[in-house]
């Protein structure tokens, strides 16, 4: 860390915006976009090393994936956010202090969420869709990755953290080694190995350990502001209090997603069978490459929004928003054009399995259409958590994931007996919905906040 902590406090200040938003946004998206590239890389030698099932075995195991992240952004997100609002109110000890308490946290919530989950194992993935054929690919996958949910947990927690203090280049430094090794790794223990979808999660495991510990050493330097410290290692039931607040709206959209998933596979079961399965498996895996970017650029334009925001910088907090919202839309047009263009070929990638890739290209045509509308909803929700108001980014997650997404997943697959083309459907329709919602209001926020200006 070349550059020292208050230089790095200064530039989210007075540094343009369009420059603080390519140096905290582009390795932000790199970020998140390489851990979901590997992901998806995982699904294609899950697909043509072990076969269709094992990818519909994985797709099983997202709900559960997606509720440890939930715990995982409910303390990671939640400290990074409330770092930022810190540091830039100069309030360096409660910083430190919230480094500890993620920390804590962090041990005492995987352990819980770990053990609960497993000890519940095959009850749940039945629950959550599997069959006989799948069960054993779901179960062999994700019982590894429960033992190390401790591991997953803080280096995904201190990353984010990272770029909270100021240091995206150093988060992005830790995910590119850990996603590299991974691939690396992947292969060798699948083709060469021989240890099937096993191998996926081993690899997974041994790569986040290596990323752990190369996070923790670097909050071990004890010239940046905010490093380990031995006596702030104590619980602070008002600070995890504050952070666990705004580390909610990111948990309770994690949670709403692990319902949609559960929701969409056993109506995919049911229209589809195990194949239909394996295809929102890859489509999926599609959606999330392409949605990781606008996450990670939400990421990027938090520490600049939350600092500037602490300060008083309205005009510069506006300024990043807007540019973020047009990047974002952007981006996701693009990748809309790149979809309907280009589906087949994306799809033979995972697998030739003629039944299982009919279903996807439909099911990635049809999911492309939420691509412009995801990008605006996406940041406008994280601008709210950006700047302590959790309630709102709460209400605005909730109502597209549940009030939503899930009648559309049962409706209309029966009224218009759509079947599965119904449940595909669904997704692009729940999102049209949401985003004009989402707009109306922030819109109604930006009326509030000139009509306060104006009275002082």
């Amino acid at each position: 860390m070349q550059e020292t902590s208050q230089e790095k406090y200064r530039q989210l200040q007075a540094a343009p915006i369009g420059k603080l938003l390519l140096q905290y946004s582009i390795p932000a998206i790199i970020n998140m976009a390489v851990v979901s590239l590997y992901n998806l890389i995982d699904s294609i030698f899950i697909g043509n090393g072990v076969g269709a099932l094992a990818i519909s075995g994985l797709a099983v195991t997202f709900p559960i994936m997606n509720c440890i992240i939930a715990f995982n952004t409910l303390i990671g997100i939640g400290g990074t956010t409330l770092t930022s609002i810190s540091l830039g109110r100069g309030q360096y000890e409660k910083a430190t202090d919230i480094l500890h308490n993620v920390v804590i946290l962090g041990i005492v919530i995987s352990f819980l969420t770990g053990w609960i989950i497993f000890l519940n194992l095959d009850v749940i993935l039945y629950f959550f869709g599997a069959s006989k054929s799948i069960l054993p690919y779901a179960r062999e996958y994700i019982v590894i990755m429960l033992f190390a949910n401790p591991i997953t947990f803080l280096f995904l927690s201190l990353n984010n953290l990272l770029r909270g203090n100021g240091f995206p280049r150093k988060s992005l430094e830790s995910t590119l080694m850990t996603v590299g090794l991974n691939l690396i790794l992947t292969p060798i223990f699948i083709f060469v190995l021989r240890l099937g979808i096993k191998g996926a999660s081993i690899s997974t495991v041994l790569s986040q350990i290596v990323g752990l510990l190369w996070v923790v050493r670097l909050f071990c330097l004890k010239f940046n502001k905010v490093h380990f410290q031995r006596k702030y290692f104590k619980f602070n039931f008002q600070l995890s209090g504050e952070i666990m607040k705004l580390g909610t709206p990111p948990f309770i959209l994690n949670l709403c997603t692990a319902s949609i998933t559960i929701a969409l596979i056993n109506r995919m079961v049911f229209y589809g069978g195990d194949f239909a399965v394996g295809s929102y498996g890859i489509v999926s895996r599609i959606y999330m490459l392409f949605s990781m970017v606008i996450i990670g650029l939400s990421i990027g334009m938090q520490p600049i929004i939350g600092y500037n925001f602490g300060a008083g910088l309205t005009e510069r907090v506006d300024k990043a928003m807007n540019t973020g919202v047009t990047i974002a839309f952007a981006f996701m047009f693009s990748m809309f054009l790149l979809c309907e263009i280009a589906a087949d070929p994306i799809i033979r990638l995972f697998s030739n399995e003629i039944a299982l890739k009919d279903i996807a290209i439909t099911g990635l045509r049809v999911c492309a259409w939420t691509f412009p509308v995801m990008s605006m909803q996406t940041t406008i929700t994280n601008f709210f958590q950006s700047i302590g108001k959790p309630k709102t980014c709460i209400i605005l997650s909730f109502i597209r994931q549940i009030v939503f997404l899930i009648p559309l997943i049962f409706l209309l697959p029966e009224i218009f007996g759509l079947g599965l083309d119904g449940v595909w459907l669904s997704i692009p329709l729940a999102d049209f919905i949401a985003c004009i919602l989402t707009v109306a209001v922030y819109m109604r926020y930006k009326r509030q906040q000139e009509l306060t200006i104006k009275m002082i």
